[in-house]
C-alpha cells in the first residue's frame, strides 16, 4: 500500500483554484522530495497529509482557525483534504472492506476524505472547527473506523527534532511506541518465569524482568533491608490482624508497556572512550540514530510504510546529509517492506544527492514534479543530470530565477554586474550555475514543463558564446584546417542561423520564462571590451597576467603596480582612437593567449566594479552588450523598468 495523491482545497496556502491553486499532487512509489524556497508551501502539504492519515506517535494533529485559506481579507468556512491510497495487499483489503473504493479499471482503493467547516460563536461558546473523515471520492462513503485508522498512520519526523528526547525513556517515549510497534517485540508480553525453578532464565522481555525482581529481592544486600524496615519498624506500627509489609522491587510493574518505557537507545562513545562511559554526543549524530529506529519500524510493519520528514538535515553537516540520504534511498532487503518516503529540504547536499525524478518543485503553493512524465528532460538528460549535479548547482532548485553560464568568468563577474546595475542577484533570489563548457540545455529542460500551458514562474537565463570570431582578431587567432571560425567565413545569414541552432535547442515558444542569450560578438570578455567597459578589462586583464606570472600570489603592492601599468597603458591605447572592436580584440589577447586565467580575471573584474569608477545603474546597464542587459533585465522582470539608485527597482 502506497500514497498515490493527495488533494486539498482552502488548506493554508492552497486556494479553490480562483484566485489561489488547489494543491492535487501524485507521487512516487519511494522517495518524494519536495523542495523550493521557503514559504511555498511544502509544510502545508506535509501538514495536509499528516491530518487525513494521522500519525504513529499518536500526537493530537487538529485544525486550527489559520488552517483555512485566506483569500484577499476573507477567510473560507470550509476545507477538504483527501488523499488516495493504493496497491492495498488482499490482507490489508480484508480488514477495511466497507471502506474500499472500486475503481472502474477493477482494482481497489482506499480513499480518505477530510472535510472541516467553522462553526460560529454561539452565545457564550467560541467558534468551533467540525471535522468529519469519511471514505471515498468527495467523501461519499462511510465514516472512517478505528481498522482503518490503525492502519494508515504514518511516521512524522518534525524539523528541528529533539532526537535525543524523543529516545529517553518515559511514559510514552517515541523508542517504547517504536519497541512496542516491533513484530518480535510485541510477542514478547506473556511471563515465562518460573517461581518454583527460579534459576532457569527465561526468554521473553517480561519474564526476565520478573526473573531480575526475583533475584534482585533474593540478594542479601536487599532482603536485609527489607527484613530490617518490616521486622523491626513496620511490624511495631501494625495492629492485630492488620499486619503491615513491604517490599523493595524495580519500580512499576512488570507489564510488557512499563518494561518498554524504561528502556532508552543512546549512540556509544566514539572511539578511544570506554564503552560503558557516558558521552553526550552531537545532535546531529543524535538526529541520524532517531531516524535509523524509525526505518527499523517502517521495513518491518505490515501497515503502510509511510516515512514524513521536514528538514532532514537538521543538525547535519553536508557529508552526513549525504549518508541519510543514500540510507533513505536504500532498497529494501528481500524481509522488509518499501518505505514511501515524502521530505521537505532546503539543503543543496540533499538535493544533490537524489535524483530529479524524486523531485517536486513547489512554488507558490504550485507543485511540478520532476518525473519524466511531466518535464521535457529526455532519459539521457536525467543520466547526465545524475552524473553532473552537485550541491553549487543544486541551487538553482531553491531560486526564484537561474543564470546558467557556461564557465567560472560569467559566474564570477555577471552578479558583480547585476549589483552595480541596480539589479542584485541576491536582492532577486538569483542562483548563477556554472555547468562548464557542455550541458546548459540539460539544466534548462528541468524548468520545462510537458504539459502544453504548464509553465513554471521561474525566470532561466541561458547565457552562451557565439563562438564565432571576428575577423579583426585573426592576427592572433589561427584558421582552422576545415571549417568556420571567422565571421567572413559564414554567408549572408549563416552566422544568425548558427545562433538560431543555439536558441532552438533551449526555448520553446510556449514556456517564455526559460530564454537563451547569444553573446553579440564572441566572449563575454570580448563583447564587454567591445560594448562599453574596456577599460575595466584591460585593467583586470593586467592583474591577471601579473596574478600569473608570481602563481596567483599578488601582494597588495604587486596589485597596486600592476594597476599604474594598466592606467598607464591604457592611455597610450587611447590616444590612437582605435574602433571598439580593434580595442577589444587588443583586451581579449591575453586572456585568448592564456597569458591570464580567465576566472582569476573575471575575479579582478568583479573587484574593480565594485568601486564604482566604471558605472552605476543606468549608465552600467548602458554599457553592458545587449545580450547580457536583456539577459539581466528577463532574471529580475524588469524589461521595461529602470533601476533605482537605492538597488530598487523604480
Amino acid at each position: 500500500m502506497y500514497l498515490h495523491s493527495i488533494y486539498a482545497k482552502n488548506f493554508r496556502a492552497f486556494g479553490d483554484g480562483t484566485l489561489s491553486p488547489v494543491l492535487n499532487w501524485e507521487l512516487n512509489k519511494g522517495m518524494n522530495i519536495l523542495i523550493g524556497e521557503n514559504d511555498a508551501g511544502k509544510s502545508a502539504i506535509i501538514d495536509a497529509i499528516r491530518q487525513v492519515l494521522w500519525t504513529t506517535s499518536f500526537e493530537a494533529v487538529r485544525l486550527f482557525e489559520h488552517d483555512f485559506h485566506v483569500d484577499s481579507e476573507s477567510r473560507t468556512e470550509d476545507l477538504i483534504i483527501e488523499a488516495t491510497l493504493k496497491d492495498l495487499s488482499p490482507e490489508q483489503e480484508a480488514a477495511i472492506l466497507e471502506w474500499l473504493t472500486y475503481e472502474k479499471d477493477g482494482s481497489r482503493s482506499l480513499i480518505l476524505n477530510l472535510q472541516a467547516k467553522r462553526q460560529p460563536p454561539q452565545g457564550k461558546r467560541r467558534r468551533r472547527i467540525h471535522t468529519i473523515v469519511r471514505a471515498g471520492k468527495n467523501g461519499t462513503g462511510p465514516e472512517i473506523g478505528s481498522a482503518v485508522r490503525e492502519l494508515v498512520r504514518t511516521t512524522y519526523l518534525r524539523p528541528l527534532r529533539d532526537a535525543e528526547a524523543e529516545l529517553r525513556p518515559g511514559r510514552q517515549s517515541r523508542l517504547s511506541q517504536i519497541l512496542g510497534a516491533h513484530s518480535l517485540v510485541s510477542e514478547q508480553e506473556t511471563s515465562d518465569f518460573d517461581p518454583d525453578n527460579p534459576e532457569i532464565v527465561p526468554k521473553t522481555l517480561v519474564g526476565l524482568m520478573e526473573h531480575a525482581q526475583h533475584h534482585i529481592g533474593e540478594h542479601p544486600a536487599i532482603s536485609e533491608v527489607e527484613g530490617n524496615i518490616n521486622d523491626n519498624y513496620l511490624s511495631r506500627m501494625s495492629f492485630a490482624g492488620d499486619e503491615l509489609a513491604s517490599e523493595i522491587r524495580v519500580a512499576g510493574d512488570s507489564s510488557l508497556s512499563q518494561i518498554l518505557q524504561r528502556f532508552e537507545l543512546a549512540l556509544l562513545p566514539p572511539g578511544g572512550v570506554a564503552p560503558n562511559e557516558h558521552c553526550q554526543r552531537g545532535l546531529g549524530y543524535n538526529n541520524a540514530l532517531f531516524m535509523a529506529t524509525e526505518l527499523v519500524l517502517l521495513r518491518s510493519g505490515d501497515e503502510l510504510g509511510f516515512l514524513l520528514v521536514e528538514e532532514p538535515e537538521a543538525h547535519l553537516h553536508p557529508q552526513l546529509q549525504v549518508r541519510v540520504m543514500d540510507l533513505l534511498l536504500q532498497p529494501p532487503s528481500k524481509d522488509e517492506c518499501q518505505v514511501q518516503v515524502v521530505m521537505s529540504t532546503h539543503s543543496p547536499s540533499l538535493a544533490a544527492g537524489a535524483d530529479i525524478e524524486t523531485m517536486t518543485l513547489v512554488h507558490k503553493a504550485r507543485t511540478y514534479p520532476l518525473r519524466p512524465d511531466c518535464t521535457r528532460l529526455a532519459s539521457a538528460d536525467y543520466e547526465y543530470l545524475r552524473r553532473f549535479i552537485d550541491a553549487t548547482k543544486s541551487n538553482l532548485f531553491f531560486a526564484r530565477g537561474v543564470a546558467i553560464v557556461e564557465g567560472p568568468a560569467e559566474a564570477l563577474l555577471l552578479p558583480a554586474i547585476a549589483e552595480m546595475a541596480g539589479l542584485s542577484f541576491s536582492a532577486f533570489g538569483i542562483s548563477v550555475v556554472n555547468v562548464g563548457d557542455v550541458g546548459l540545455f540539460h539544466y534548462a529542460r528541468i524548468f520545462q514543463r510537458q504539459k502544453i500551458g504548464e509553465v513554471i514562474p521561474v525566470p532561466v537565463a541561458c547565457i552562451t558564446d557565439r563562438d564565432i570570431v571576428p575577423d579583426i582578431a585573426n592576427t592572433y587567432v589561427s584558421k582552422p584546417a576545415k571549417g568556420k571560425r571567422f565571421e567572413s567565413d559564414y554567408g549572408v545569414g549563416e552566422a544568425e542561423l548558427v545562433v538560431k541552432r543555439k536558441v532552438d535547442r533551449v526555448e520553446s515558444s510556449d514556456i517564455p520564462s526559460v530564454k537563451v542569450f547569444v553573446s553579440d560578438h564572441w566572449t563575454l570578455e570580448y563583447d564587454l571590451a567591445s560594448a562599453g567597459l574596456a577599460e575595466l578589462m584591460f585593467h583586470a586583464t593586467t592583474l591577471g597576467r601579473k596574478a600569473l606570472s608570481k602563481g596567483e600570489r599578488l601582494s597588495k603592492e604587486d596589485e597596486v603596480e600592476a594597476l599604474v601599468e594598466a592606467t598607464t597603458e591604457w592611455a597610450k591605447l587611447q590616444v590612437l582612437s582605435l574602433p571598439a572592436n580593434d580595442l577589444a580584440a587588443i583586451v581579449y589577447r591575453p586572456l585568448y593567449d592564456k597569458e591570464a586565467s580567465k576566472a582569476v580575471t573575471a575575479q579582478y573584474a568583479a573587484d574593480l566594479l565594485r568601486n564604482g569608477k566604471y558605472g552605476r545603474e543606468q549608465e552600467l546597464l548602458d554599457a553592458l552588450p545587449q545580450y547580457l542587459k536583456k539577459a539581466l533585465r528577463h532574471l529580475t522582470g524588469t524589461e521595461d523598468c529602470v533601476p533605482a539608485t537605492d538597488g530598487k527597482i523604480s
